[in-house]
């Protein structure tokens, strides 16, 4: 079979062969034919035909084997040469009849190498001022406390500096080309984005705005300031995003704002009773004239005064001190629900929204207020449906939830004013938000139609927001249909893109054994992210695996993790849901991949994940781009394409060194063609069918 896939040139020159040999022959064995009248076979003209049959295989095995397939090995050794390793040796037998053809490449790369080293020389010397500013400036973002995000206009992450790497460590999510709505919570987000590009009020907007949200596994309460980069260049388009990590400031701010109001509550019995003592005495003195009584009753009145005094001012504190910490802004209220609508449509009841109000609000605490309250509805009144409406009543805007079915009971309504938030560390209940915003809920019958209950929130009003962005409609979200087997896994936007433009996730599992069907289990994944081309060191995942069975004396001599490096290691599930997350949509890479995709592919149901992007394998990549040799290890690729090779075995070591490989093939494989992602499937598939042919013959 390997004869079907023989180069061009080695094809022509056997289909030469073939032809004249077939010619020779009959010639010889038809010459008396023609010669005489009475036709006969010599055997002495069959043996002849014979030799010279043989004569002329021998002469094309010859011509093949010392000219055609030397050839065709220095055409392929041409090829890394010029496009990915100077270095190279050509990968020729001695006894070729190419006389100094080999080593004139070989002499004509190296001078190419130096020319390459003289032009890096140059061009670094005319762009030392850009990196001087580049690395200035790369200093300046290092040196920020703040966490620092640059995205483009639909959210994907440009640049971030080493403190918010530090913030969202927790975040495998985080990394260059990744969409900022999966690390930070995308309702606030989105929402801020929203406000900050609203034209439709006619009234200028801010260039930036503040929004607490949380990382998008909620162990972090972040207070950040967004803003946009509406400039000329396109590529700087976007915004900005600070971040500040305000978790334990809040935890400490509640657990204070709590003993504060505790405090407060306590000085109001006191109070009343030294007043009532106050007027008591002044009676006594009014009517027994005791001197001693009206003179502690003044002191009494004195006292009382300048208690009420010092309640007032810790009162405007206390006050102070709790809306300090969420900043209130205008934020309009149907625009608010309607991202709610949007994130969690599944979970919460059917919305007919009539809200074209403004409200003085902190907008995402608000709206997970508003989400819990519309989630107990639907799981403990089942409320499938109901209207939300908003109006403006003087300085308050009354928030109504109306549906047809009953009344939330008080001791119910208490009950879920009383439940902690989740989303915020679940140190925060509903009833503390609403008093933040000097409110809260009630529950009663809507007194204009029978069989309807009500659930209000009046909330502070903006006044001078009169017009609302009736023209925002929400971004429709988007939808990518996969498909269920992996050999039908189609390609979507990404089939015509180039190669060199895309992100890819280039990953390798270390597992106890060969075979996951049988059991055999991951015991470490590592992987890093390839970004227009270029290995980004920076962003790497590596994580052990408890495989939950002992690890066999041979694998571990092969990697060396033994069971005492994985037993506090969190379950493989749990690992398989973290990779996931790192390697998101991006096109995964691996060395002989199918391998590794079988263990992951084997616990996706267990982990609730899918891996349905494409995939692309180093090794067949090789193979067909160097099918002149055989050697085609992982050493073997990485000597011939200069790759430098560390931490061999490693989960992580094998995919920076698979990484490395795989991008010097992407310099090569336009010389066979192939430009887009869909030409690098095609051929892969192709070589995967052409193995099966091979293991079948």
């Amino acid at each position: 079979m390997r004869a079907l896939r023989l180069p061009r040139l080695r094809k022509r020159l056997w289909l030469v062969a073939g032809a004249a040999g077939l010619a020779q022959v009959t010639a010889i064995v038809t010459l008396p034919l023609w010669a005489t009248t009475t036709p006969s076979f010599s055997p002495a003209l069959l043996a002849l035909a014979a030799v010279n049959l043989l004569v002329t295989v021998a002469l094309a095995w010859a011509i093949d084997q010392r000219l055609a397939k030397p050839l065709v090995a220095t055409e392929k050794g041409a090829g890394i040469l010029a496009g990915s390793n100077p270095g190279h040796r050509l990968e020729i037998r001695p006894g070729h009849w190419l006389g100094k053809l080999p080593e004139t490449l070989e002499k004509l790369a190296a001078a190419l190498a130096r020319s390459r080293n003289e032009m890096d020389e140059a061009a670094s010397a005319w762009a030392a001022r850009v990196e001087a500013r580049k690395a200035r400036l790369e200093t300046i973002l290092r040196e920020i406390r703040e966490g620092v995000i640059v995205c483009a206009p639909d959210g994907c992450i440009r640049l971030y500096n080493r403190s918010a790497r530090e913030l969202l460590a927790n975040e495998p999510a985080l990394g260059l080309g990744r969409n900022i709505n999966e690390v930070l919570s995308e309702g606030p987000v989105r929402h801020t984005l929203r406000l900050l590009g609203d034209e439709a009020t006619g009234e200028d907007q801010q260039g930036d705005a503040d929004l607490v949200c949380t990382s998008a596994s909620g162990d972090r309460l972040l207070r950040c300031r967004l803003a946009k980069l509406d400039l000329a260049d396109p590529d700087t388009d976007g915004f900005v995003m600070t971040l500040q990590d305000i978790s334990r400031e809040t935890q400490e701010g509640l657990k204070r704002e709590k003993r504060l109001r505790e405090a407060v509550e306590r000085l109001r019995n006191p109070l009343t009773a030294l007043g009532s003592a106050s007027e008591s005495l002044q009676l006594a003195q009014r009517a027994e004239l005791h001197d001693d009584a009206q003179r502690f009753g003044q002191i009494m009145a004195h006292e009382s005064q300048r208690l009420t005094k010092d309640f007032l001012a810790l009162t405007r504190e206390t006050t102070a001190m709790v809306t300090e910490t969420w900043r209130m802004e205008d934020t309009h209220l149907g625009s608010l629900i309607d991202s709610l609508r949007q994130s969690a449509r599944e979970t919460l009841p059917r919305i007919q929204c009539r809200a074209n109000v403004w409200v003085s609000a902190e907008p995402y605490l608000l709206s997970l207020v508003i989400e819990a309250l519309l989630r107990q509805l639907r799981s403990e009144l089942n409320v499938s449906a109901l209207a939300l409406s908003g109006r403006a009543e003087g300085s308050l805007i009354y928030m109504d939830l109306n549906w047809s079915g009953d009344v939330v009971a008080p001791d119910q309504l208490d009950r879920w004013l009383d439940t902690g938030l989740a989303e915020v560390g679940g140190t925060v209940t509903l009833r503390e938000v609403l008093q933040r915003h000097d409110t809260t809920a009630w529950s009663q019958p809507d007194l204009s139609r029978t069989g309807r209950a009500l659930l209000r929130l009046p909330l502070p009003g903006a006044p001078e927001k009169t017009e609302s962005p009736a023209s925002v409609i929400p971004a429709r979200p988007e939808y990518y249909e996969f498909a269920l087997e992996e050999e039908s896994r189609p390609l979507g936007d990404t089939r015509d893109a180039p190669l060199q433009q895309l992100d890819y996730v280039v990953f390798d599992c270390e597992t106890t054994g060969l075979e996951p069907s049988q059991g055999d289990e991951i015991v470490s994944i590592g992987a890093v992210r390839i970004h227009r081309g270029r290995v980004m060191h920076g962003e790497t995942f590596e994580l052990h695996a408890n495989p939950a069975r002992p690890i066999p004396a041979l694998a571990s001599s092969i990697h060396g993790i033994t069971d005492e490096d994985v037993a506090d290691a969190p379950p493989v599930e749990e690992v398989v849901r973290r990779f996931h997350a790192f390697a998101g949509d991006a096109i995964l890479v691996g060395f002989n991949i199918a391998f590794d995709m079988r263990f992951l592919q084997l616990k996706q149901r267990r982990c609730g994940v899918r891996f349905d992007q494409p995939t692309l394998d180093a090794l067949l990549l090789s193979i067909l781009l160097h099918d002149h040799t055989g050697e085609h290890t992982m050493e073997g690729i990485a000597e011939r394409l200069g790759v430098g090779i560390g931490g061999r075995h490693t989960a992580l070591g094998d995919s920076l060194t698979t990484a490395e490989i795989f991008i010097r093939l992407l310099d090569l494989l336009p010389d066979e063609s192939i430009h887009t992602l869909g030409d690098a499937v095609a051929a892969q598939e192709r070589m995967v069918e052409f193995r099966r042919q091979q293991r079948a013959f």
